[in-house]
């Protein structure tokens, strides 16, 4: 990929094949240079060789890459810390939400509806009256 006034350089490095450590053959400024620096190393089989590609950039390309990109880290910290204060802002509202809840059940009156008498606690224990299907219906024996 091209940099807008940024030249390219090509490096070929030869590749050991017992340790996998590489060495640097030499830089180039084009394609057609390293091929043809290629076709003069003394290869065999298995050999490899790896070309890279590097763009030389200046002092002043730096700097300006160095200075955005520390803009963009203040502004992403500083937009972490108003999500983490927002998140412990809604954390303690809801936090108080609920101890609110606790002490409204704790301090609340049963209602005159609520209180059960006798026989009302009576039909409750003993669940819904059901109908007695023998009175009504009469079985006849074979």
């Amino acid at each position: 990929m091209s940099h807008n006034n940024q030249p390219e350089y090509f490096t070929i490095s030869s590749v050991c094949p017992h340790d996998g450590s590489t060495t640097t053959i030499g830089i180039f400024e084009n394609m057609r240079a390293v091929s043809y620096r290629l076709q003069r190393c003394y290869t065999s089989c298995g050999d490899e060789y790896r070309v890279e590609c590097f763009h030389l950039s200046t002092a002043e390309d730096e700097a300006e890459a160095y200075t955005e990109q520390t803009v963009n880290r203040a502004k992403y910290r500083r937009e972490e810390e108003m999500k983490e204060a927002r998140l412990q802002e809604w954390q303690e509202y809801k936090d108080k939400e609920d101890e609110q809840a606790i002490e409204d059940c704790k301090n609340r009156q049963p209602d005159e509806d609520e209180d059960f008498d006798d026989e009302g606690f009576q039909r409750m224990m003993n669940g819904p009256e059901l109908p007695n299907i023998n009175a009504e219906h009469q079985t006849v024996g074979i």
